[in-house]
């Protein structure tokens, strides 16, 4: 596992002529998948659909162009990938925009967007209540993909209090199967203490903005009730303030296991009330089968 940093794009076919490559094959399917794949994990969370933006992704493959034409340039490396500087080739306004709302990855699109919900911070905008609509563009340079995902510019209100009190989107979903095993890996880095490269898939709850979520407290079972050890960083206690949000998030200090399910429970004070929760979801793969005891 590797750190990255995540945002991502689907290229316009002229753009990629005019630089004498092929085109990305079936553009716009992959455009459609890449939205397919964004709304099916927030169904999984309860929350609505988005849309593609045309005027959004315009900015996304702009941005992807800008980053596979200055590809091996120190100032596009790490978190520099989300910017962009007038004085190199491929500069544009809009590409600058994107790359500052995106998430941005290096993978194959369509798969990409499993990676950025393996993370902390880039889970976050993906899930984001307010998000309504989307932007997308993707090429493939000497070194790999540059994916770009606008994941910021469409977003609207959403995500406040109703009358019964703030609702967090929770991450895995109470009862839900097939959940990843492992994080991904993404800059900035939420556990810096990791020692072996390896961690579990995250766990999230997102609060409104501007409701204050403190003295959160996580939880961690496994089938047999031991308690796991995992980093928790909160809205109180970020593992990046920048990036936090208002989301109080554990990450397994172990990759879980395969088709094991687990107890997460869950507190805080948020508003100045009490706040908890429990609920429970099984990984993906087959349950590892223990030998029998010989006698």
């Amino acid at each position: 596992m590797r750190p990255r940093s995540f945002i991502p794009a689907v290229l316009a076919l002229g753009a990629l002529l005019a630089h004498g490559e092929d085109p990305l094959p079936a553009a716009d399917e992959t455009s459609a998948k890449v939205l397919e794949k964004v709304n099916a994990y927030r169904k999984l969370a309860g929350q609505p659909a988005v849309k593609m933006d045309e005027e959004l992704s315009k900015g996304c493959r702009a941005h992807a162009e800008y980053l596979k034409t200055n590809e091996g340039q120190p100032s596009t490396q790490g978190l520099g990938a989300h910017k962009e500087d007038a004085k190199l080739p491929g500069y544009t306004i809009e590409g600058e925009k994107a790359g500052g709302s995106a998430d941005i990855s290096f993978e194959d699109p369509v798969p990409s967007i499993d990676g950025l919900m393996a993370t902390l911070f880039h889970r976050v905008p993906l899930l984001d209540p307010g998000l309504e609509k989307i932007g997308f563009g993707a090429i493939h340079g000497d070194k790999g993909w540059y994916v770009v995902v606008d994941v910021m510019s469409g977003r609207k209100g959403g995500g406040k209090a109703t009358g019964k009190g703030p609702q967090p989107v929770l991450y895995p979903r109470d009862k839900q199967k097939d959940v990843p095993h492992e994080f991904s890996g993404e800059l900035p880095n939420p556990i810096p203490d990791d020692k072996d490269g390896r961690a579990g898939y995250p766990i999230t709850a997102q609060f409104p903005g501007g409701i204050p979520v403190k003295e959160a407290s996580v939880g961690l079972k496994d089938a047999d009730g031991k308690l796991l050890d995992c980093w928790v960083s909160s809205p109180e206690k970020p593992a990046d303030a920048r990036y936090q949000r208002n989301t109080i998030c554990a990450m397994p200090k172990d990759v879980l296991k395969p088709g094991a399910t687990y107890t997460v429970m869950m507190a805080a004070k948020v508003g100045g009330r009490p706040w908890s929760a429990e609920w429970k979801f099984t990984t993906e793969g087959v349950a590892e089968v223990k030998p029998p005891d010989k006698k």
